[in-house]
């Protein structure tokens, strides 16, 4: 039955499309939209998401395919709770809200401006209010003003399902977009596709509403350019290790480098890790990565060495991916530290405090230490950083974010809650770690709070190999 749907639908879009640009009567064609819509909107709930998207651009090509999309924009919603809905109430509840939601919004734009496109998401496509005059502030706070709009309309519907007393809410985050500055966008469906970008980065800002500017559409540039480039930059060998000095605060000696991936793209670009590691976890790339940067790592070491750069209690800390902590085993770095001439006590993995919440990122964790490696924690970087890690993980060095340190003034509670931290860190054994520092205060901060090591481009950004080695052999006696 769901095939034979499919197909109906399936053929009723070629109709449709054939109609459409066979004949020039519009209300031959507006009459065929109506039935369509109408047949859509009751197969829309027995069929597929992969289907359904199919369906709303053929639908959205078919009305916009041929207008200007530089007088249009696009709202992309998604209702945030339907999933809830489904998993604890109804299965089929999240499906009868969105099919509520829909014809509420139809109603209330007009059912050539609002598309179904997934079982939890709907794309409004309005039209600039002035279209001869373009002020891309006036757009923008159109724009906004519009789908705050949308979005207020919808968050005060109220639904009752299956004639049941209950009645239920939704919420929802929206990303909006036009062509902008740039206009290398030609299409409809590239606009969509901002709006989603949008949408997805209003989620992962927490906030309600984000409306795409042009450095928003850069962003996506460049990452639709990773995900067609990594792979190639793999390839040609372009991930290589940047180095951060680790100074001690007392001494002011260079006592070691924390190692940070980078993309040197095409030799002249130099990408950071967090641009492009949620694509490259995506890919199953990320340790394929990690690994040809610690070995690059290890040959500059061993180099360092080699050459008297370096004292022979020099320390590397490198940076690993939870992926990655939990793909490579122990003895696989041991042989490698081996090829390198490098004894594994001198060789440190960082850790984020985000990647040790499983039971087998903890016992990988433990396999590090019997291997007689260092191991860092990356803490408070998040909101849930629990105590408890201190005491039960065997870790060397705890690091802290400079937004730990207060970079003017502080008050007498601060200064006590900084100071007893950094002590019960020394009770436990651990070497502290202030790492962002940006400016005089928080180095003062950091040398009152008796920090052990400190780092931050108050020294230095991150160096490529032959710029570190100029700076290891400049400050080799100290740099404080």
């Amino acid at each position: 039955m769901k095939k034979r749907n499919t197909l109906l639908v399936i053929l009723l879009f070629l109709l449709i499309t054939l109609v459409f640009n066979t004949f020039q009567r519009r209300e031959v064609v507006n009459l065929i939209l109506s039935m369509l819509s109408f047949v859509t909107l009751l197969l829309y709930l027995k069929i597929k998401d992969d289907v359904k998207l199919v369906i709303s651009k053929s639908i959205i090509f078919t009305k916009y395919g041929k207008k200007k999309i530089k007088d249009h924009y696009v709202v992309f919603l998604e209702i945030s709770n339907l999933m809830t809905y489904s998993q604890f109430y109804d299965i089929n509840l999240s499906d009868q809200i969105m099919k509520q939601v829909y014809n509420q919004l139809t109603k209330k734009l007009g059912r050539n401006h609002v598309f179904l496109y997934r079982t939890d998401q709907i794309v409004v496509i309005l039209e600039f209010k002035n279209t001869a005059v373009i002020n891309q502030l006036l757009r923008y706070e159109e724009q906004y003003r519009n789908t705050r709009y949308i979005s207020n309309f919808i968050s005060r519907l109220s639904f009752k399902v299956n004639k049941k007393e209950e009645n239920y809410g939704i919420s929802l985050v929206a990303g909006c977009a036009s062509i902008g500055i740039k206009k290398d966008i030609t299409n409809v469906g590239e606009l969509i596709k901002l709006a989603h970008f949008s949408m997805l980065r209003a989620k992962k800002e927490e906030i309600e509403i984000l409306i795409a500017t042009d450095e928003i559409h850069t962003i996506k540039q460049d990452l639709d350019c990773f995900n067609h480039e990594i792979v190639n930059g793999l390839h040609l060998d372009e991930f290589s290790p940047f180095f951060l000095p680790i100074i001690d605060v007392k001494t002011g000696k260079i006592i070691g480098c924390e190692s940070l991936v980078r993309w040197q793209k095409n030799k002249y670009r130099i990408i950071e890790t967090s641009k492009f590691k949620d694509i490259a976890l995506e890919k199953n790339l990320f340790e394929k990565i990690d690994k040809r940067v610690i070995e690059k790592t290890f040959l500059a070491y061993n180099t360092w060495r080699k050459n008297n750069i370096v004292t022979s209690d020099f320390k590397i800390t490198i940076n690993l991916s939870l992926k990655s902590l939990l793909a490579y085993k122990p003895y696989e770095l041991v042989h490698l530290a081996e090829d390198y001439n490098i004894d594994p006590e001198n060789i440190e993995f960082d850790i984020s405090e985000n990647d040790i919440s499983s039971d087998m990122a903890i016992h990988a964790l433990r396999n590090l230490k019997k291997a007689k490696f260092m191991v860092s924690i990356d803490a408070f970087n998040n909101k849930s950083f629990s105590p408890k890690s201190l005491m039960n993980l065997d870790f060397d060095t705890l690091k802290i974010d400079k937004s730990n340190l207060p970079s003017i003034d502080l008050s007498d509670r601060e200064y006590r809650f900084y100071r007893t931290l950094i002590k019960f860190a020394k009770i436990m054994n651990l070497k502290v770690l202030s790492k962002g520092i940006e400016n005089k205060n928080h180095l003062k901060f950091a040398s009152e709070f008796n920090v052990d090591y400190v780092q931050g481009y108050y020294f230095t950004p991150p160096l490529d190999e032959i710029n570190i080695l100029v700076f290891l052999k400049k400050y080799k006696d100290g740099i404080l």
